[in-house]
């Protein structure tokens, strides 16, 4: 290793992916056990030098970084990075996604997740927020479904029909609605795996299709401190 960060034995060679997955098991079981303050000591003095490791590797480019003109490659690095269903983010569940089609023959798209403590909100029962936002996750890919341009979540309405368990495998399905020029319409429900009881959740967004591209300007210009006030990005004519 070069840099000037701490030095240590060579361990096993190991991917991206399986790094991740440990820091997220740390987080479960750091979540579930009590230490001691010596033992509290000694993992800290250990994190700090991960930490220290990790840091030096070069940058990791976001979604938006890579080649835009590869449309392949910014969506690939935007499901790689995502809070949600994210392979190298170490705070999403994560949450498996892949298509699949409605019983009248309709494209969906299909969550799957399983839940722990860490996202606990009743007692025994999954947090309403973090269901928001896998739906919120799931919702925002379904609205391409039928091939239309993306668009901003403009409303995002779940209803909560009965507590979402924890520790069970759980699919979410999303399908398009409604579509219309400037926006699109997706609907959702989230079912626990082999349960018949129905749906735990349920869910509708409205997606407005804008101008990305002034869009990122906009946010270029407030994350840089620009004194003037960048003008709200406009839906698209098609």
């Amino acid at each position: 290793m070069t840099g000037s960060g701490p030095t240590a034995d060579a361990g096993p060679a190991a991917t991206d992916e399986e790094l991740i997955a440990a820091i997220r098991e740390l987080g479960r079981v750091a979540h579930t056990h009590e230490t001691t303050p010596t033992v509290r000591g000694d993992v800290l003095s250990l994190l700090r030098q991960a930490a220290v490791l990790v840091g030096d590797g070069p940058p990791r480019l976001r979604w938006y970084e890579v080649d835009a003109g590869h449309t392949d490659a910014t969506r690939a690095r935007n499901r790689e990075l995502s809070t949600f269903s994210g392979s190298l983010n170490p705070i999403a569940p994560p949450m498996e996604i892949s298509t699949g089609v409605l019983e009248d023959g309709r494209p969906a798209l299909v969550g799957v997740v399983r839940l722990d403590r860490l996202r606990e909100g009743p007692p025994r029962s999954a947090h309403g927020g973090v269901l928001a936002g896998l739906f919120d996750e799931l919702l925002g890919g379904g609205q391409r479904l039928n091939g239309g341009p993306p668009g901003v979540t403009g409303r995002l309405t779940v209803r909560y029909r009965r507590p979402t368990p924890l520790g069970v495998d759980l699919r979410l399905r999303v399908w398009i609605h409604d579509e219309r020029k400037r926006r699109v319409t997706v609907r959702g429900d989230c079912v626990v795996i082999g349960d018949d009881a129905g749906p735990t959740a349920d869910a509708e967004a409205v997606f407005l299709r804008v101008d990305f591209e002034q869009l990122q300007a906009m946010m270029r210009n407030g994350a840089g401190g620009s004194a003037d006030t960048p003008a709200r990005p406009r839906a698209t004519d098609d």
